[in-house]
């Protein structure tokens, strides 16, 4: 957000630095790089065939009987508040959206091992990951007069276990083109169209 950043062909600069005093909306996804999504997917996927009836995942994040990814969430959480009161700063009268994320796992069940390699016992472990995650960005956004956009509801039933055309986030072994454990084009749609209802919403009410 602060900082440039090296991506392929070039260097983008900092995201702050797009906003006036003239930007009239600002759309904002974060959070999941902050508390690691990418590595815990990665040791989930490793340490969770080791323990099908258990929930090893879990277990290795609760080392020490404290929750390290609910401290991370935690942690995160002032670090959303900074960038909304930057954004606030440089665009005082934009409207501002904090975009949710999507399904991943099923909302209920077991999930889809072996295609996901998660135990049943980590799926829900995750699952309330995810949902923490959710509900710290929506308690964020309302302590800082922004929006909340619930990507997750509407994505239940179009999680990665699903098939392709039903699913709107790929699972560790993309089947359309798309990051592992990220949105597809279907998924980015219904973000795009929870960001357009949560619009409509605020002008009907004079928002």
């Amino acid at each position: 957000m602060s900082s440039p950043q090296s991506v392929t062909g070039g260097t983008n600069p900092p995201e702050l630095d797009a906003l006036s005093e003239h930007t009239d909306l600002v759309s904002l996804g974060i959070g999941g790089n902050d508390i690691g999504f990418a590595s815990i997917i990665e040791t989930c996927a490793l340490r969770s065939p080791t323990k099908p009836l258990g929930a090893a995942c879990r277990d290795y994040y609760n080392q020490g009987g404290r929750d390290q990814i609910a401290d991370r969430i935690d942690a995160t959480a002032p670090k959303v508040a900074a960038v909304l009161a930057e954004i606030d700063k440089r665009s005082p009268d934009a409207k501002v959206l904090v975009v949710g994320y999507p399904t991943i796992l099923p909302d209920t069940g077991p999930g889809c091992f072996p295609v996901i390699p998660f135990s049943p016992g980590d799926v829900a472990y995750f699952r309330g990951i995810e949902k923490k995650l959710n509900a710290m960005l929506e308690q964020q956004a309302q302590d800082a007069g922004a929006e909340y956009v619930d990507t997750y509801r509407t994505s239940i039933g179009h999680d990665a276990c699903k098939l392709p055309g039903t699913k709107w986030v790929e699972g560790l072994v993309p089947t359309s083109p798309a990051a592992p454990v990220h949105p597809n084009a279907l998924g980015e749609r219904n973000s795009a169209n929870n960001v357009l209802h949560t619009l409509h919403v605020r002008e009907l009410a004079g928002a």
